[in-house]
């Protein structure tokens, strides 16, 4: 397993569960988050998936005829999205990138970088050097969106520790499995506007009438 930066392959053992798990903890939801920010795409633009797993929105990006980049460290991930790239028939080929999202540098390339249940795997100070290289990477106008663990911030005292207990659970599991940092819940709002990006549009997914999972999109002023 490769470290670099702090970053390493932590999914060699349970990268193969990784998709399923997450949709049927999200009752669905997460796959759903992935994906909802590609509508604000057009054929031939450029995206940047960071941190790609199994490729969901990579994958959908490209059927839709966007030119996808992703870059994943881990070569399991990579195993399983290629398996699922392989079954399907892309209008644009995907570039496929296997090394820390840390050395890939294309600054100002992208009409949109996607950072989607990646960050949550860092502790805060990992994950902020991460996501300001990633905002170097987007285009003047163009959007960074980061799907991820919504923060609670409205409803009654068990509203709220709902979503912190759901967050914890799976920060936990994959902690003991992957080696992921176990932290709060990061305000990806907040981080991108101290990024100098606007925010355009928070969508919110809900399990049980619960804000449980978010995609931000912020634009790049």
């Amino acid at each position: 397993m490769e470290k670099k930066y702090g970053v390493k392959d932590g999914y060699w053992l349970m990268g193969f569960q990784y998709e399923i798990t997450g949709s049927l903890y999200s009752f669905g939801q997460i796959p759903r988050c992935k994906v909802s920010m590609l509508e604000h795409l057009q054929p031939g633009s450029k995206l940047l998936v960071a941190g790609a797993g199994h490729g969901t929105e990579a994958i959908e990006g490209a059927k839709r005829g966007i030119a996808v980049t992703t870059v994943d460290i881990s070569k399991t991930m990579i195993s399983f999205m290629q398996k699922k790239i392989d079954r399907v028939k892309l209008a644009k080929p995907i570039e496929i990138i296997n090394d820390n999202i840390l050395n890939v540098n294309r600054t100002g390339q992208y009409d949109m970088v996607m950072a989607n249940y990646f960050l949550n795997v860092f502790r805060r100070d990992m994950m902020l050097q991460i996501l300001t290289h990633l905002c170097t990477c987007v285009k003047p106008g163009g959007s960074m969106v980061i799907g991820d663990f919504a923060l609670p911030k409205e409803g009654n005292f068990f509203y709220r520790a709902f979503q912190k207990t759901y967050w914890y659970l799976a920060a936990t599991l994959y902690s003991i499995t992957a080696d992921n940092s176990v932290h709060p819940i990061y305000d990806y709002p907040e981080l991108l506007k101290s990024l100098g990006f606007e925010i355009a549009e928070i969508k919110y997914f809900r399990i049980f009438g619960m804000k449980c999972h978010w995609s931000v999109r912020g634009v790049k002023k």
